[in-house]
């Protein structure tokens, strides 16, 4: 697990930014946001609360979609300067607001984005509360484990940039004191 704080020079944080928060900007509700419901019904952890939420696809390798894609090109071109083998899987942002009696001591669901060997990234895109909560389990297969240990706490700071392994159970968190918390998600294998 690796945190860069400043990842982007700030006029180009800064215009990526204000096109990603800006009114125009397309978002797409999500009923579920971690896991699907057949699957979140296993856990049972009490601090564990599965939400809503809203998510944007930027770029889907499976079936070479792109949206938005220019937005993100100062990023993802650093990305390929500091990490020069890495292959793009899916790039995501995605959006949580506030839930009614969501607390500090709540996660969504812990959940990999993918079952197979791969690299996490998020990137925080504007100040916020709701940590990212990185745990300590890896996936090995199924069945999920009943009972998850914190590792880390990341708190959502604008321009800061998260790597994990992406076997590793992670998650979001709801905001509490801010409207909303905006991640960019990539997935990818070097």
């Amino acid at each position: 697990m690796q945190v860069i704080d400043n990842y982007l020079p700030e006029h180009e944080f800064r215009q990526m930014q204000n096109n990603v928060l800006a009114y125009e900007f397309p978002w797409f509700y999500q009923q579920h946001v971690s896991l699907p419901p057949e699957d979140g019904g296993l856990i049972t952890d009490p601090n564990a609360v599965e939400t809503f939420g809203y998510s944007h696809t930027v770029y889907d390798a499976e079936t070479n979609y792109r949206g938005y894609f220019e937005i993100f090109e100062p990023l993802l071109a650093k990305l390929k300067q500091d990490i020069p083998t890495i292959k793009f899987i899916r790039v995501r942002l995605s959006m949580k607001t506030y839930k009614k009696g969501f607390t500090k001591d709540n996660y969504n669901l812990p959940h990999v984005d993918y079952t197979f060997p791969h690299k996490t990234i998020i990137y925080y895109l504007n100040p916020s509360d709701g940590p990212t909560w990185v745990f300590k389990e890896k996936f090995t297969g199924h069945p999920e484990p009943q009972k998850y240990n914190v590792q880390e706490k990341v708190d959502p700071v604008e321009n800061r940039i998260l790597f994990i392994d992406g076997l590793q159970y992670h998650t979001a968190s709801n905001p509490i004191d801010h409207d909303r918390r905006v991640i960019l998600n990539i997935n990818y294998d070097d």
